[in-house]
């Protein structure tokens, strides 16, 4: 008979290890024995416990809002740190998002006695803050049977004594890593161009730095920058609502990216309510953009600054020489009306600036736009407007 995991794709059969047999959870990252239940597919064991364990519960380490069972850190460096015993862990956890709180599931289940004595319930009115914790204290306080309660005084507010803890050195970036959307285990790998290996996210050729799957037939890999990628971001595009990282396209038939209104089939990042998608890479489009052979940053446009002027004017790429739909993302100068696709603006650069046979200067290239448009402006005024059209 198989069982349903949430941190697992396929399903788990309940197993008996045979006495002096032990296996390691994959859950908590920690040995175990007894009952457990198994993927032998994957190698995926979760002890009994692990297995059972509360999707959410309300921790009195964190009473303001309940926690929830995470299957994996979340953060980039694939580990959390453990607001109970203090120590890092790479598996389960119980945490709170809005507030960075994680707990290893183990230490959830493990009260540690903050005060040798009996605590009882006394009844009484203060108004204080403490600043540290920017909370307000409960208007009850828990008093100890052996020791007078003696308030401070209200002019003069005694401010609590925390004990010092200095946080771990962060630890440098594991070679072996788990991320959300794959159930296997990746590695940490640099790998060179034309290899033949496409990341996963953004459906591009893989180079660089890179986490690739372990399993021998799994093609699962991913850029780095891909892995980094928040679950969630606030883009300037689509400034209503948050974009939320999906793993796999929004519709049955794929996506059509708003910013470069090219298809997709891979991850993307959407806004469900407006049925907003973009490519896991177009997001990371910056602002502006320098070329060498232009003497002003290109600022990024989310729509064709042709379209403000005239819906009937046909925007050009000024390096691919092409059209560019009036709803697309360009990169453009206001001041000298030069504009390029997004893949563009980065191409194109050696062929107009190197030197050699054919180059030309930016002197030359401004001559010939000048050129250009005043033959344009001539037509406009003798032939019309779609004479214009036809020699651009």
């Amino acid at each position: 008979m198989e069982f349903k995991h949430f941190s697992h794709n396929h399903g788990l059969v309940f197993h008996q290890l045979p006495q002096g047999s032990e296996i390691h959870c994959s859950g908590c990252k920690s040995p175990g024995l007894g009952n457990v239940y198994v993927c032998w597919q994957c190698s995926y064991f979760l002890h009994e416990q692990c297995f059972r364990a509360a999707r959410s519960l309300k921790h009195p380490s964190h009473p303001l809002h309940p926690l929830t069972l995470v299957p994996f850190p979340t953060y980039p460096s694939a580990s959390f740190f453990c607001n109970s015993c203090n120590h890092a862990g790479y598996g389960f956890s119980y945490s709170c998002s809005e507030c960075e709180f994680d707990i290893h599931v183990h230490c959830a289940h493990c009260l540690i006695p903050i005060h040798m004595y009996l605590l009882h319930l006394l009844l009484i009115q203060i108004s204080h803050r403490i600043s540290i914790l920017s909370l307000k204290i409960p208007s009850i306080l828990l008093q100890s049977k052996l020791m007078p309660f003696q308030p401070p005084p209200v002019s003069q507010p005694t401010p609590p004594q925390f004990p010092q803890t200095s946080n771990p050195e962060p630890k440098p970036a594991p070679s072996i890593i788990k991320h959300f959307s794959h159930p296997h285990v990746l590695k940490a790998m640099e790998i060179e161009k034309k290899n033949a290996k496409v990341c996963s996210a953004c459906e591009c050729e893989l180079s660089g730095s890179a986490y690739c799957c372990t399993e021998p037939y799994c093609t699962f890999n991913l850029h780095k920058s891909c892995f980094d990628s928040p679950r969630e971001v606030r883009h300037k595009s689509h400034l209503q609502h948050p974009l939320t990282l999906l793993t796999a396209p929004p519709y049955e038939d794929g996506f059509t990216c708003n910013a470069c209104l090219k298809d997709g089939k891979a991850f993307a990042y959407t806004c469900s309510t407006c049925s907003y998608d973009l490519h896991i890479d177009c997001v990371q489009w910056p602002d502006t953009v320098t070329r060498p052979d232009h003497k002003h940053a290109l600022a990024l446009y989310y729509s064709s600054p042709a379209a403000e002027a005239s819906p009937e004017v046909t925007f050009m790429c000024d390096v691919c020489k092409n059209p560019v739909h009036e709803m697309a993302w360009v990169y453009y100068c206001r001041e000298c009306d030069f504009g390029t696709h997004l893949e563009c603006v980065t191409s194109g650069i050696k062929e107009q600036v190197v030197s050699g046979a054919g180059a030309k200067t930016e002197e030359e290239l401004l001559r010939e736009t000048e050129l250009k448009f005043a033959v344009l402006q001539l037509l406009l005024g003798a032939q019309g407007r779609n004479a214009a059209l036809e020699l651009i």
